[in-house]
Order: C-alpha cells, then structure tokens, then sequence
C-alpha cells in the first residue's frame, strides 16, 4: 500500500529543521518508499530556498494562496498514492510511526488512523482516544489517554488517511477556516458513512505544543474564539437530528449570556461569530442528509465502549 508523508508548513523554518530529517528517517522504514512533501503556504520566510538546498529529495509544493489547512485538499486529491501521511511542521517522529499506522487499512473501512502525540520532550500524553457524547442539546469530547492498544476513535488530528475516502468527503472543510474543528468535521463525516477512525499508540508523534499557536495572529485569546465559533458550527453542520439542531441554537442564547455572566467572554464573543456561518452549516447538513448510513448514537457508543474496555480493536 503505497503512502505519502504531507508536511503544512508556514514560515516555519525553523521547525522543519528538525521535522523534515524525523520525517526522511520514518519514509525510509516504509517498503516501496514513501515521498516527504511539504506543502508551502507562500511563506515569506525562506523555508523553500533551504529546503532546496538542504533536503533536495524532499519534494515542495507551494500553494496558490496561504489557505491554511485547507491548501491539503487540492493536493491530496493530485497525490497518486493510497494512504496519504498528514502532518504538522512543529513536530517530529518516531522512526516507526508510518509502519504502525499502515497495517490498519488492511481493513477497507478505515478511513484514517492517529499515533499517540506526545509533547516535545516525549514525558507525557498531549491526546489520545478522542471520545464524544451528546447531552443536553450539546456535543461533549475529551481525550482518554490511557490506552495502551489501538482502539476507534472520533477523529484524527493528524495521521493517515485514506486518500480515496479523503476525496470523497470534499476533504476539509472551508466553513471553519481559517483553523480549528476541522478535523472533527472530516472524521465525524467519515464515521456517518460507515467509516472508522483509529487511535494506532504504537505511532509515536512529538509535538511542540503551543508552538504554531503562539504564532497567531491575537494570541492566545483568538484562538480561544475561533475554536468555540467552529464548536458552534460544527454542532450545527453534523451532530443529531434537526431536531437535537432546533434546541441546540434555540438554547444558544442561554449559553452565551450565562459565559458572559462568568465573564468567560472570549467563549462567548467566539460562539457568538458563529452565527453569520450558520446558513451555511445547515446547507451543509441538508446537502449531505443522504449519506448518513450510522446514527451518531451508534457510532459514539461504540468509540466510549472501547474506551471503556480499552482493548485491542478488532480483538
């Protein structure tokens, strides 16, 4: 099954200096060869010219535009291989990562499996299994990262993914740009169609928490905003039924003026720029109504299952 290994990167020179080797040490485990791209948001650091220089054998693609995450999508669907590798330029790698994650597609229902990640220092748990539940009109997830077997889960950050599939959900949606969610969206869509998602710890990941996030532009606090706004939207674009959809934005009024009483006002002023997106979440939910083969009942069940008995998928 033939791979790629996808590296976003934005003015991130200094990052890829030690992801792009952890990433060439990975592809050279993986039988057949596994190509390193780096997909440029037309940084304006010089990131390409050392690339050039420096990793030669590392292909680079640069976008039209700086179109954040979403730049993937064009060049997935242009990518020949199977399994298509999707990572961040603030990490690096265990040695055996892609091989622990390849395995999984044996089964033709997986459309994506996620590694363990794990801060940069490799001490401790950064996720894990990502569990969701519905309560209240309102769509909870947290992370169990005490698992140590592969198991499903309900979404993956970042992995591999079947390419195929990828295509055929659009690949990441738009709605949320400029970042946040949309990694949820794609797997949560995935699911509903009968696909699985899988948690691989074998596939080690070292993240440099925090480090793309203190590049933002406003800091801490926009982004603190834009994750509850696409929260909104997301719940609005995917989860229940149109009815769980009716009490979800008929209760959000209650909800925004109760986190601003607590003075919780980056999460209110956040959900509360959700609202112009809306019209399009629901288009969104409306135009894909078809396609829901599993309930979201179903399927969140059986992710909190596995984490329940935390054993070995497909055991």
């Amino acid at each position: 099954m033939s791979c790629s290994i996808l590296i976003l990167n934005f003015n991130g020179r200094s990052h890829l200096e030690l992801c792009v080797p952890s990433a060439l040490a990975a592809a050279r485990r993986v039988p057949g060869g596994c190509p390193v791209v780096v997909v440029d948001n037309r940084s304006r650091d010089d990131s390409v010219r050392w690339l050039g220089v420096a990793h030669p054998d590392v292909e680079v693609v640069v976008a039209q535009r700086n179109d954040y995450l979403f730049s993937l999508n064009g060049v997935v669907a242009s990518r020949p291989e199977d399994i298509v590798v999707i990572v961040n330029n603030d990490m690096r790698f265990d040695e055996d990562f892609i091989g622990g994650m390849l395995p999984h597609f044996e089964d033709d229902r997986v459309f994506a499996v996620t590694g363990r990640i794990m801060d940069w220092e490799g001490e401790h748990n950064t996720t894990g299994q990502l569990v969701g539940e519905i309560r209240h009109f309102w769509f909870y997830k947290h992370w169990n990262g005490q698992l140590a077997a592969s198991c499903v889960t309900l979404s993956a950050g970042c992995g591999a993914f079947r390419r195929e599939m990828f295509d055929q959900l659009g690949g990441f949606d738009p709605l949320y740009r400029p970042a946040y969610w949309e990694d949820n969206d794609l797997c949560y869509r995935a699911w509903r169609r009968g696909w699985k998602v899988i948690y691989e710890p074998k596939s080690v990941i070292y993240h440099r928490v925090g480090a793309t996030l203190d590049e933002t532009e406003g800091g801490r606090p926009q982004v603190t905003r834009l994750i509850r706004r696409n929260e909104v939207l997301f719940a609005v674009r995917n989860v229940g039924g149109w009815g769980f959809v009716v009490a979800y934005l008929l209760l959000l009024p209650v909800r925004l003026i109760r986190n601003a009483m607590m003075r919780n006002h980056d999460m209110w002023r956040g959900a509360l720029r959700a609202l112009p997106r809306v019209p399009r979440a629901l288009a969104r939910r409306w135009r894909e109504r078809g396609g829901r083969l599993r309930s979201d009942d179903e399927f969140l069940k059986e992710i909190r299952t596995a984490a329940i008995a935390g054993c070995q998928f497909g055991a």
